[in-house]
């Protein structure tokens, strides 16, 4: 028999194991069915053990991260610029099986955000009303958005932001301008996409 390793995954890869969304993973573990371990920033971690002992007591098969779920993947830009959010839209025509909403700055994205609860947020870090570091701080404080996978795409990318995206556990950081290819393979590796 087969020595499994202890592989740590993140909450999008963990879902991806079981063949889940991301919302019914983070649900499972508020109403402590599924136990993790939590990062500084609020982000759960699951051991390949944890996933596979819950997965027998549930009578889940897993996917082992190679089928994607029968749920769509929501995924939120919030952007001031058309132009990039329209490149989202394009970097996202190869893949199927996800929803996709759009905020025109911080404030807005919030307000999505808490109500819609996306898997993923693709995220600019200057915009007016509220800035991506300051939309962060918010999201991260609240049990419904704190473990949605974030990517950051900016040209505006200092040191010193660079330090406070890293505190927020972002799970990407691409700095503008970014090729297409490249967006879709960082949205592809942080959530589960069927490719059309």
């Amino acid at each position: 028999m087969r020595e499994t390793k202890k592989k740590v995954l993140k909450t999008n890869e963990a879902a991806a194991y079981l063949g889940v969304s991301r919302s019914s993973l983070t649900n499972w573990v508020r109403q402590n069915l599924l136990s993790g371990g939590v990062t500084p920033g609020g982000h759960y971690r699951f051991t390949v053990e944890e996933l596979e002992a819950f997965a027998e007591k549930r009578g889940l098969e897993t996917a082992g991260g190679a089928e994607a779920s029968d749920e769509n993947v929501r995924m939120l830009v919030v952007d001031d610029d058309e132009g990039f959010r329209t490149f989202v839209r394009e970097a996202l025509d190869v893949f199927g099986g996800y929803e996709l909403k759009e905020a025109l700055d911080g404030m807005q994205g919030a307000m999505l955000a808490g109500s819609w609860k996306p898997d993923l947020i693709i995220l600019d870090v200057r915009m007016p009303n509220m800035n991506g570091v300051e939309f962060l701080k918010l999201i991260r404080q609240s049990p419904d958005t704190a473990s949605a996978a974030v990517i950051v795409s900016s040209a505006h990318l200092s040191t010193e932001v660079r330090k406070e995206l890293e505190e927020l556990d972002v799970d990407m950081v691409l700095e503008k301008p970014v090729r297409l290819a490249r967006l879709a393979a960082a949205i592809q590796s942080l959530v589960n996409l069927k490719i059309l």
